[in-house]
């Protein structure tokens, strides 16, 4: 089959090679999907860059990802030949301390398509029967977009209280635009900060905010980048406020003061994707 391979760390002339690779094959208990759709996140940049010391290139990227499955292996469901699938960004064992509390994302031996094993850039992935739903009805090039973002921006969403309180949202990629309709359908006032005037306009029509600079005293606020912008969110949130992080675009380290958190009694909550 034909996939893109990380090969090393570093700019995508040097990392990424595209060519023909062994075909996979379903073992026990394990489906064949031809890959319809897949999609490049934010983290996918930060893997090839080699933020992640976890991967050992060369892998095949990509945890975005839906198709049909095209076989199955011992023990799987025949049934699900021909079927539309949304692949599991990440496998997780269900049976550690955070899986057994409902805290699936945190596993502590989970697996990531495309980091500990072989992703989506490729014409097709062997992943575990459970870890892929049926769906129908949907284009795959919007369906890929329910496989990661759309889910991290609701989990994301219930780390905090938003209903009827006063949100920013930092970075207007597609993270942040899905946390910010997510919010508001959680019944928040809710702004998104971005650069590009024609984004501002088409996110307007959705009935979002603008933020503008003159902002501030938010009682949530959720950042979407990462190191760039952390230490202004944390400032533009009100006193005893709220910033949920879960962006990290650049991989770099954010140095904080830490009597900017005490002074204005900040809670600052990581959340890990999904």
């Amino acid at each position: 089959m034909r996939a893109v391979r990380l090969v090393k760390f570093g700019a995508p002339e040097e990392a990424l090679r595209y060519g023909e690779v062994e075909d996979p094959k379903p073992g026990r208990g394990e489906v064949l999907i031809k890959i319809e759709a897949a999609g490049v996140c934010g983290r996918d940049l930060v893997v090839r860059k080699g933020a992640f010391p976890h991967v050992k290139p060369p892998v095949i990227p990509g945890h975005e990802g839906v198709g049909r499955v095209a076989d199955v292996g011992p023990g799987a469901d025949k049934d699900l030949v021909g079927v539309r699938v949304f692949l599991a960004p990440s496998l997780y064992d269900g049976v550690c301390d955070y899986c057994r509390r409902g805290l699936e994302n945190l596993c502590r031996n989970a697996q990531y398509l495309g980091e500990h094993r072989d992703g989506a850039y490729a014409e097709y992935v062997v992943l575990p029967e459970r870890f892929v739903f049926p769906y129908h009805g949907v284009d795959p090039r919007e369906a890929v977009l329910a496989t990661d973002v759309i889910p991290t921006a609701i989990a994301s969403v219930r780390r905090a209280q938003v209903e009827g309180r006063r949100v920013l949202v930092v970075g207007g990629g597609g993270t942040g635009l899905y946390i910010a309709q997510v919010a508001k359908l959680r019944g928040a006032e809710v702004y998104i900060s971005t650069r590009s005037p024609d984004k501002a306009k088409a996110y307007a029509q959705l009935g979002l905010g603008i933020y503008e600079e003159d902002m501030k005293d938010f009682d949530v606020v959720f950042d979407t980048v990462g190191a760039p912008t952390l230490e202004r969110s944390i400032r533009l949130a009100k006193r005893n406020g709220e910033v949920v992080l879960i962006g990290n675009v650049t991989g770099e380290r954010a140095y904080l003061s830490p009597a900017l958190l005490i002074l204005r009694q900040i809670s600052v909550l990581g959340h890990m994707a999904l």
